[in-house]
């Protein structure tokens, strides 16, 4: 085999690697969602079958869950947006709650610092991150 065609190939090897890693990145990556989850999540979430409220609601079988349905306390801010405006958890809505919980649900207890709440959630800034993390929510099933 000459040297151009050896090198051809190397480059098609390689274009094909890098558009399987750009396909993963578009189409999320749940094993990456499941870290993000426990590092971000599961510190007042669970996200198993038991379906049991820490400091915040459980997360199984979320995705396309009506928002504000499980017996919770959620915030006043959280129950007038889910009573005037119902919306499923899909995509669209998961991804807006992660930029930026308080953008999307004003005065939401997920965001405040109090004694009670020593944590709290910011957002998540990357689109790929949340992306996986989205991906991997779709899993609780």
């Amino acid at each position: 085999m000459k040297v151009g065609t050896i090198l051809s190939l190397i480059m098609i090897g390689m274009l094909v690697f890098l558009a399987g890693i750009g396909i993963m990145r578009f189409l999320g990556d749940a094993d990456v969602g499941k870290l993000l989850a426990e590092n971000n999540c599961g510190v007042c979430h669970d996200m198993t079958a038991r379906q049991k409220h820490g400091k915040g609601p459980y997360l199984w079988e979320i995705y396309n869950r009506p928002a504000g349905v499980v017996d919770f306390p959620f915030s006043p801010g959280f129950k007038k947006l889910t009573t005037e405006t119902p919306f499923l958890w899909d995509e669209d809505h998961l991804d807006r709650w992660l930029i930026d919980p308080v953008a999307f649900i004003p005065q939401n207890k997920m965001v405040q610092h109090t004694k009670d709440h020593p944590l709290s959630f910011d957002g998540i800034k990357s689109a790929a991150n949340r992306k996986d993390l989205i991906v991997y929510l779709k899993t609780l099933r």
